[in-house]
């Protein structure tokens, strides 16, 4: 009978202990920590979420993020501007040099008559910004458009002019550049000075 007794309280033991391991000390269930070594996606408020939306992106069990204005959840579940949507990169300012090497831009002596001449990738037109006679011209329309991941794979590239009656002055040389996620997420790239152009600033917007 003692021998039973003891093989009955040793049974009891084990299976008391075995449940704690999941309890906590007052028997409620332990709550099972959202993480890398239970979830693919990422975690909200301590719950596996799948991490492919823009609310709740992300993955590995990382806190999950929500995307910005004109981004998405990309296929490897991070925030990025979407490849196939398309952007309009629009000239919006300058400045010019006060003098062309040295010399007038004009025989007048009046400030010089800008104009933007570029191209986006994937396409054949070249397109021409309004002339405004300024050392600090603006621009409000104009541009050109391409999808995101054209832009972000290939130049888009411009030139400055001085318009003139008899021949326009180059103001720079053509340029490009490959715009980066980053560029889109600021919406504006400034680009530094080349030829008679101390700076030029344009604006990337996503087309509907």
């Amino acid at each position: 009978m003692f021998r039973i007794a003891m093989v009955a309280a040793l049974a009891l033991s084990t299976f008391v202990g075995c449940g704690g391991d999941d309890n906590n000390p007052d028997g409620t269930p332990q709550k099972v920590q959202c993480d890398a070594s239970n979830c693919a996606g990422c975690c909200f408020n301590n719950v596996c979420q799948t991490g492919t939306s823009t609310s709740a992106c992300g993955k590995a069990g990382a806190t999950c993020r929500a995307c910005g204005t004109a981004q998405v959840c990309k296929a490897d579940q991070t925030c990025g501007v979407d490849p196939e949507g398309v952007w309009r990169v629009q000239p919006v300012s300058a400045q010019i040099a006060t003098t062309n090497n040295g010399s007038a831009w004009d025989a007048d002596s009046s400030p010089p008559d800008v104009f933007v001449e570029m191209a986006c990738p994937g396409g054949t037109s070249v397109f021409i910004s309004d002339v405004v006679q300024s050392y600090t011209p603006a621009w409000t329309t104009g541009g050109c458009t391409a999808r995101a991941s054209q832009l972000m794979a290939e130049q888009w590239a411009f030139r400055l002019w001085d318009e003139d009656l008899a021949s326009d002055d180059t103001i720079t040389e053509v340029l490009g550049t490959r715009f980066t996620e980053q560029h889109f997420a600021a919406g504006t790239v400034t680009f530094g000075a080349s030829g008679g152009m101390t700076s030029l600033t344009v604006q990337l917007q996503k087309q509907p």
